[in-house]
């Protein structure tokens, strides 16, 4: 077996013949496992992230992290890693001491990512953390800066960038294939409505405005990331409330924000709390040469045809299910990018310029005007 070819141990592979051959060649750290610890285990946590994180080969949890412990019981039962410690809050220090710890996974409430982030990378840690990296710019300028400062890994979690079909779109941005972008349509219409408790208190304050600051962010890094880092010459949002229960906190469940840039693409994010059809997520892009545009999948490709008409099947759920893989080839990405094989694909430039967008956003919403940059 070890003078076989590579393309013979191949064949092998594919007739299902036994093989102990390693079928490629590893060095330096393809073999190594990383051991990592995870701050916080609320509903996107459980959900999505700390089930990637427990399949991934490449990883061993040291430890879960959060004060309630419904959430942890929930992660114990969902997950079935009754093996696993789980600390309160005020261990995360004496946690971050363990030098074998590789690297932490921030999805813990966003005001608390920047504390948490930063504690981890002055501690040695490579870092993976849920959008938004910090609350305010200059917290997200702040984590990016002390992760260059202990040469570490620092990627926020903007899991888009991995899914097909928005690479497709991205593609034919690069290959000329549409020519140059003159227009930008987003659509993002979340479901199931999030609970009242997260919508009435995310948000940089009570006069904010959330669904732009929290919901729109994944838009706004789309035209970021579609426009290379362009940046607008003006933004203007408006809102209204549907939600009586919403009223008292002034925060709009529906929204549309425009953009425009010097070189003369417009931008339009319609944003929604509540589509009870299911999770509507679209882009289109309008160029000189062509469009490039993605509809939100459904949940099967099955068509039933009769004489009455056509039955599609429904929307995705919520994100969980929109965006399964594209989570977890976010988690690959971030595990690749220890191993030394690639670089980070979100980068701090980026993240910036996503934040300085979404303040300028919500400042045109407050008060009722264009924006400019």
């Amino acid at each position: 077996m070890d003078n076989l070819t590579m393309t013979q141990i191949d064949m092998l592979y594919m007739l299902g013949a036994p093989c102990t051959t390693a079928r490629y060649s590893t060095s330096g750290k393809e073999n190594k496992r990383y051991s990592v610890g995870i701050l916080g285990a609320g509903r996107i946590a459980s959900s999505v992230h700390i089930k990637n994180i427990l399949r991934n080969r490449k990883l061993v949890v040291k430890w879960i992290v959060d004060d309630s412990k419904d959430a942890l019981a929930n992660v114990q039962d969902e997950h079935l890693i009754f093996d696993v410690p789980f600390h309160p809050s005020k261990e995360v220090d004496s946690l971050l001491d363990d030098k074998s710890l590789d690297a932490v996974f921030v999805f813990t409430p966003t005001s608390t990512h920047a504390d948490y982030i930063c504690r981890s990378l002055n501690k040695g840690k490579n870092v993976l953390t849920e959008k938004p990296t910090g609350s305010t710019y200059d917290e997200i300028k702040l984590c990016y800066e002390t992760a260059e400062k202990n040469n570490k890994i620092l990627i926020t979690g903007f899991q888009r960038r991995f899914d097909p079909l928005f690479q497709d779109i991205y593609a034919a941005t690069r290959n000329g294939g549409i020519g140059d972008i003159q227009m930008i349509k987003l659509t993002n219409r979340d479901s199931p409505k999030p609970a009242y408790e997260f919508l009435l208190n995310t948000g940089q304050n009570s006069e904010g405005c959330n669904i732009v600051s929290d919901l729109a962010v994944h838009d706004i890094d789309m035209m970021v990331w579609m426009t290379n880092g362009e940046l607008p010459e003006s933004v203007y949002t408006i809102g209204h409330i549907h939600d009586p229960k919403l009223k008292s906190a002034r925060q709009p469940d529906t929204a549309v924000v425009t953009l425009k840039f010097k070189n003369g693409i417009m931008c339009t994010i319609d944003l929604s709390r509540d589509a009870v059809y299911g999770y509507d997520i679209r882009l289109e892009l309008f160029g000189s040469g062509g469009m490039a545009s993605g509809e939100s999948p459904r949940r099967s490709t099955s068509v039933t045809d009769a004489a009455h008409g056509a039955l599609l099947r429904q929307l995705h759920h919520s994100f969980p299910q929109r965006f399964e893989g594209a989570f977890e080839s976010l988690l690959t990405h971030f595990v690749d990018c220890m191993d030394g094989k690639t670089k980070p694909l979100i980068t701090k430039e980026e993240c910036l310029l996503v934040a300085n967008i979404s303040e300028k956003a919500v400042q045109s919403f407050v008060e009722g005007r264009a924006v400019q940059f």
